[in-house]
């Protein structure tokens, strides 16, 4: 078959021929495809993608045949490389915060102000001295026959129990007298008989007048004019403790005042006993 070896002769250079073209446009299209420029790269922030599959996980089957055919023409160095990332790393460190720390405070110096003028101190007032209590004034006793019959026979009962005891009779005290009947004008006044109250105290009465220091006072309300009444209220009181009876039979007692005074409701007498 001689015919037949021409024909296989032409068909292999147009063959070879052909694939060096197809490898030549299939190289130009992958030089083309992986030519980026820098400023174009740094201006994509992600790698473009169609239908959500990356370019160079497209082209990457289809370059790897003449991938090892042009490395040694071109000395091209075609690698699929992914996009390039931020490197973590390269960023600035973030200084760690330190744990929050007190806050200094600051005390703010104080400002110079001007001293105060002194202020006048006040004079507290003087304390005033505490009043005593005034005593009321002694009602001037008015005697009359009434009032005298009944002194006098006070006196009688007195030295009559007084003899009964064996004891001294006890002589008028004119002066002692008077003091015991300014008494039972006090006691009229408020209708009550005692012995400290509103015109003082027996001893700052009875002392004075009796002069020696010892004294005895008796007092009571007598109604009617029945003094006898009351003498027999007095004797009729036990010994002890001290009491009217007990004055009017005191061995040590010399002297007497019967003082007797017309209240509104009654007859006050007083009786003071001296040694």
């Amino acid at each position: 078959m001689p015919g037949a070896s021409p024909s296989r002769e032409q068909d292999g250079p147009l063959s070879l021929a052909a694939r060096l073209g197809l490898y030549t446009m299939l190289a130009g299209l992958v030089v083309a495809s992986f030519t980026v420029t820098p400023t174009r790269r740094a201006q994509v922030s992600a790698t473009p993608t169609i239908d959500d599959e990356p370019a160079a996980a497209r082209i990457a089957p289809m370059s790897r045949g003449l991938v090892r055919g042009l490395r040694d023409i071109d000395n091209l160095e075609l690698t699929v490389s992914p996009p390039p990332t931020p490197d973590l790393t390269q960023a600035p460190a973030v200084a760690a915060v330190p744990e929050a720390l007190p806050e200094a405070t600051v005390e703010p110096e104080p400002e110079a102000t001007a001293e105060p003028e002194p202020e006048p101190v006040a004079t507290p007032d003087p304390t005033p001295e505490p009043t005593p209590r005034p005593t009321p004034r002694p009602v001037a006793a008015l005697a009359n026959s009434a009032t005298r019959s009944a002194e006098l026979h006070m006196l009688e009962l007195i030295n009559a129990s007084r003899a009964l005891g064996g004891l001294v009779p006890l002589a008028m005290d004119i002066g002692v007298a008077d003091t015991a009947r300014a008494h039972s004008a006090a006691e009229a006044q408020v209708r009550y008989v005692y012995h400290d109250g509103l015109d003082g105290t027996a001893s700052s009465r009875d002392v004075p007048a009796c002069g020696t220091g010892w004294y005895g006072e008796n007092t009571g309300k007598i109604w009617n004019g029945n003094v006898d009444a009351l003498h027999i209220e007095f004797m009729n009181e036990p010994w002890a403790p001290i009491n009217h009876r007990t004055n009017i039979m005191d061995a040590a007692f010399r002297r007497v005042g019967v003082g007797a005074v017309n209240g509104p409701d009654a007859m006050y007498m007083t009786m003071v006993f001296c040694r």
